[in-house]
C-alpha cells in the first residue's frame, strides 16, 4: 500500500491514485483524519 503525503500539487492527484497511491494527505491535513483515513484502508485489506 503506498500512501503519500506532504507539498503535493493538486494537480499531480489523479497521476499518483492510477499510479496505485491508496491515499494523498496534503498540507494542512490532520493527523486524526489521516490516521482514520489509513486505518479505514487497512482495515479493508
Amino acid at each position: 500500500m503506498v500512501i503519500v503525503g506532504g507539498v503535493i500539487p493538486a494537480q499531480d492527484y489523479d497521476f499518483l491514485y492510477k499510479a496505485g497511491a491508496a491515499a494523498i494527505f496534503g498540507p494542512g491535513t490532520s493527523v486524526a483524519k489521516a490516521a482514520c483515513q489509513i486505518m479505514e484502508l487497512l482495515l479493508a485489506e
